[in-house]
Order: C-alpha cells, then structure tokens, then sequence
C-alpha cells in the first residue's frame, strides 16, 4: 500500500555497487532499473530489477553476468540494450534478452578498450581509463568520459561506430547531456564547470563551483538552460547558463560530497540528490520550472514550494546513484555502495500538490 510518506522496496545483493540506469519499460504500471557491480575478483554482473506497481509492488530482478566488474551504465537506444564501462576501462554495448530467468552472460554488441597507454604505477582512481558513459537518447551520440584525457562522443548510429569529437579536459570530473541539441557540460576536479558545443567542440566556462569538486551534473529536461550541480561541499547548485555569475538557487541539506542528481523527466520541479552521507534527498525548485509560468493557482496552501520535500535515510554506506523511473514520474531509485538498491515514491501530498 501507498502511504503518505510514499513507499520504499529494497532490493539488496553482497557486492559493491557504483552505477545504475533507468530502463523503458513497456507497462507505466513497470519500472526497470539495472544496476552494475563492481568486483575486482569476482565477474562482474547486472541485475534488473522491475518493480510492477500493480502486481501487489512485488520486486522482480533478472541477473546476467559479465567477465570483469562494471563501473557505468546507461540505458542504450533499444530497450533491449545497455551501454557499460568495465572495470578495467572497456566501453561495450550489450544486450539483454528478457526471455530467460536464470543468471544469463550478457550479449556484447560493441567492444572498445580505451586505455592504450599501459603504465607500470597506478594512476589514482584509474585516471587514464574510461570510467563513465553517457548515452544521449535523442541523437544517437555517446560520451565517454576519461579522466585523464577528456571526453570522447561517439557516433552510435555510424555503421562502424568511431569517435566524431574529443573534448580535450586533463581532469574531467563528471558530464551530462543537453537533453535536446548536441551540447554537453562537463566539470573539472577544481569546481570549473564548462559546456561544450560539439559542432565545433568549443567550450566555455561558466561558473566556478566554489566548494571544490562537482561531481554531479544534470540538465533541467524541460528548461535547458538551467543545469544543476552537486559538489564536494554537499551543495546542490542551480545555474542558469545564460547568467552564470551566481547560482540561481543553492541547497545544503547533505553533510557530505553530493554524488549523483537526477532531475524528474515530467515534472522538472523535482530534482534527487545523492550522497555519500548515505542521504537521498528529494527537492522541490518549482520556482525554477517549467510549471512556475504555467502556474495559476490562487490558493497557496496547496501549491508546491521550493525547498527539501522528503529526506530518506534508507541506506547505510555512501550513495552514487539516484534516477527516476523512465515509465512512473513518481518513482525512483537509488544506489549505495554496499549492493543495496532502494526504490522508492514521491510523498502522496507532494504528487497532488503538483497534479492538482
């Protein structure tokens, strides 16, 4: 049963856990996230898990295995496929076939080892392998993000796949897509944030994170302009692009490094942070929305505002992914480190104060 805090089902598994993806679904009453493990001994493996909202909210999961651990995922352009970044800097493209129940290999479709500089000490956290990929849904393009070099764009619907564009950055933190026209913005490991146009891979830099690392970074869907952006302060930052001296709107409610944010795809006053405080906040920036023009509510006391709506403390170990279902805009799921996946739903007061 729904109550009026909203649900939580957790699914947890015995790995370490960095990365998840919000899969279509088929069914609005279905939500498929996919996460990876990590395992530096162990193979690494994908579960699926389906939460059906309308087979009494049971949790359903699908596991397939892969021969080395998973550092990233994103949800492909078939439903049927995932792009990955492996633990030891491999981008493929892979399928999943839904048929089977048992623990099942995963289907590669594409293989590209990045990382042909092989040194003999190690690079702190890797820094000369691929370690995030990021597919943009609308143009067929995929980032690659190398922390060492920059970021790569591929070109996924080239008959042979190949890199069309390197975005040259020494130090490159994290990246998001413009959910619309092929721009990206990427953050650096000293707060500078940039965006780039890929037509002519020119960046500029917008704004300063002034508490040192942005390791988070996610465009408004619905008012592009906006980009928020979540740092080693535990600050949640909303940027206008147009004006970027300062913050539109900023939010301290983690204690710790803010680790991923996912703005709501329907409703883009809601917007997830996740951090390493173990903490997944909801918030509410209605005044920073696409529904604050089309507003015309009298009555206030019913009327969404900004600030933190929900804190959930479900977790026990830091949390580097939070996403909203890609079928149901009042679910969402979130990730931490020790293997435990919590699904969960926006309060009940929240979703009518925006419905109604």
């Amino acid at each position: 049963m729904e109550d009026k805090l909203g649900t939580s089902h957790v699914y947890g598994i015995d790995r370490h856990t960095l990365c998840l993806a919000s899969l279509p679904s088929h069914h609005a009453s279905q939500s498929l996230f996919a996460l990876g493990t990590l395992g530096a001994h162990d193979p690494g493996e994908v579960h699926v898990v389906n939460l059906d909202t309308d087979d009494d909210q049971t949790l359903h999961s699908t596991v397939y295995t892969h021969a080395t651990g998973i550092r990233s995922l994103s949800a492909a352009w078939s439903e049927q496929e995932l792009m990955l970044v492996t633990t030891d800097g491999a981008v493929e493209l892979v399928s999943l076939s839904t048929n089977q129940k048992e623990t099942r290999p995963l289907a590669k479709l594409l293989d590209y080892h990045y990382h042909h500089h092989h040194h003999h000490h190690h690079h702190h956290h890797h820094q000369g392998k691929a370690n995030k990929v990021l597919c943009h849904r609308q143009s067929k393009h995929a980032a690659v993000v190398t922390p060492a070099t920059g970021v790569s764009v591929w070109d996924m619907a080239a008959q042979q796949p190949t890199p069309t564009s390197t975005l040259p950055q020494d130090d490159v933190e994290t990246a998001a897509w413009h959910p619309t026209t092929t721009t990206l913005a990427t953050s650096d490991m000293r707060g500078g944030l940039r965006t780039w146009d890929l037509r002519t891979a020119t960046a500029s830099i917008e704004c300063a994170h002034a508490g040192g690392r942005i390791r988070a970074l996610d465009y408004n869907p619905n008012l592009p302009h906006h980009l928020a952006s979540g740092g080693s302060d535990g600050i949640l930052r909303i940027w206008d692009l147009r004006q970027p001296s300062t913050p539109l709107l900023t939010a301290a409610n983690h204690t710790h490094w803010i680790c991923a944010l996912d703005y709501n795809p329907s409703h883009d006053q809601l917007l997830l942070s996740a951090g390493s405080d173990a903490l997944v906040n909801l918030e509410s920036a209605v005044s920073l929305s696409s529904a604050c023009a089309a507003d015309t509510h009298s009555d206030d006391s019913t009327r969404p505002t900004d600030g933190l709506v929900m804190q959930y403390d479900d977790h026990e170990s830091s949390v580097y992914a939070a996403q909203w279902s890609a079928s149901d805009p009042w679910v969402f799921a979130s990730l931490s480190f020790d293997g435990r996946l919590v699904i969960s739903t926006v309060p009940r007061e929240e979703k009518y104060k925006i419905l109604l």
